[in-house]
């Protein structure tokens, strides 16, 4: 008796794959909603990507430089080091330069708050002195010419890298008189300020 072989198909199981779509388009169906949602989220992520680059950079003058957040360091600062001398020269009183980083770090933005902020510092230190805020930004589109030259004033006054780090300029706008890193406690900062400047503090 003879022997019949089981029919073999026309095609190959992957050609079957490839040509009907079958088992394919069953797999599809299964991730499709997963795939939507990702396409969902990816969409809202660069939206808000796009709307926060497109936001203008906050508290900048009138030439773009980005001024300090008066909330926490307060008003009057200068940003160029040729209008702090102007005015230190006019008034004869000495220069308190702040190189601070409060955009990214949380010890200047404690300086800010806890000594700047203070209501001795307001009545003793920050009448009697011109102030420079320079700004060192890691995480604020800021001007390529104020990051340069923020640069550079460190550089040239040999200030360490510690933040936030306070440089006292005589009423030259030349001689230091002195340099306090870090975040002292706020009565030892006013007295290292008073004994730099001879400015007498309130009682």
């Amino acid at each position: 008796m003879q022997r019949r072989l089981p029919e073999r198909p026309l095609l190959p199981r992957y050609s079957q794959l490839i040509f009907t779509g079958y088992p394919m388009k069953s797999t599809f169906s299964r991730f499709l909603p997963v795939f939507r949602v990702t396409c969902a989220v990816l969409a809202l992520f660069f939206a808000s990507a796009g709307l926060r680059a497109a936001d203008p950079a906050p508290n900048a003058d009138e030439s773009g430089w980005i001024l300090p957040d008066a909330k926490n360091a307060g008003t009057g600062w200068h940003l160029r080091l040729k209008d702090a001398r102007a005015e230190a020269a006019k008034d004869d009183k000495p220069i308190l330069i702040l190189f601070t980083g409060p955009d990214w770090s949380s010890a200047s933005r404690k300086f800010e708050s806890s000594i700047l902020r203070s209501k001795e510092y307001a009545a003793s230190i920050r009448p009697a002195v011109v102030g420079l805020y320079v700004q060192h930004f890691v995480n604020t589109d800021a001007p390529e010419e104020q990051i340069s030259a923020n640069r550079s004033l460190r550089k040239s006054l040999s200030v360490p890298a510690v933040y936030p780090c306070t440089v006292v300029l005589a009423s030259d706008g030349k001689k230091i008189l002195g340099t306090i890193p870090g975040v002292p406690d706020k009565d030892e900062y006013l007295r290292q300020i008073s004994k730099l400047t001879g400015i007498k503090l309130s009682e």
